[in-house]
């Protein structure tokens, strides 16, 4: 059995410019909203490596485009794939977007709370993600997952734990994760 892990494209709207509290929370509801851009193409070798899997993601715009360029097939969606939160804090100053991000993820990681997913429950939606893409590896074979970066990490993490062997990894856009099983994987975690 096998689960890649792919990483969405670029998003059209992966630009960082400076903002304030306010406008990072506007800037991260245009960045959900948000398709690839056009030239954001998959390398021909990950398009025929993924031929003979089956084709799952995220619900979310940027990984289901990524699916269809890649696979010229939409994916079998879910939420559960979706990324994990970006949580945003009212801070009194103004910084580039992506500042933005690591400062409010590192505050969500220590235990800050906000009116979003918490840390704690992301990293159980990924314990959970983790089991349904076996379950869906034992049903398939090969399966590939099309999501996010920071899921994609603590999914992989979950999988290595119950005896998965991770054979590439990369975090790019386009990057993968090539996990392959071991003898009885289900036996490994339950």
């Amino acid at each position: 059995m096998e689960i890649v892990l792919v990483r969405h494209g670029k998003p059209s709207a992966a630009v960082y410019p400076k903002l304030s509290a306010a406008g990072f929370v506007a800037w991260v509801r245009k960045y959900h909203h948000s398709g690839l851009l056009v030239d954001s193409l998959p390398p021909q070798q990950l398009k025929s490596q993924l031929e003979s899997h089956y084709v799952v993601g995220s619900d979310l715009k940027r990984a289901v485009e990524s699916a269809i360029r890649c696979t010229d097939q939409p994916p079998k969606t879910y939420k559960l794939f979706r990324e994990m939160e970006i949580p945003r804090y009212k801070l009194p100053f103004t910084i580039k977007a992506n500042y933005w991000l690591y400062l409010n993820r590192l505050l969500w990681t220590i235990g800050f709370k906000g009116p979003f997913e918490s840390y704690t429950e992301a990293k159980q939606r990924a314990y959970l993600a983790a089991e349904l893409v076996i379950c869906l590896a034992e049903e398939h074979q090969k399966v590939a997952v099309f999501g996010h970066g920071y899921l994609q990490f603590f999914m992989r993490k979950q999988l290595v734990k119950r005896g998965w062997k991770l054979q590439a990894s990369s975090s790019s856009h386009w990057g993968l994760s090539r996990l392959t099983a071991p003898n009885d994987a289900r036996a490994n975690h339950q």
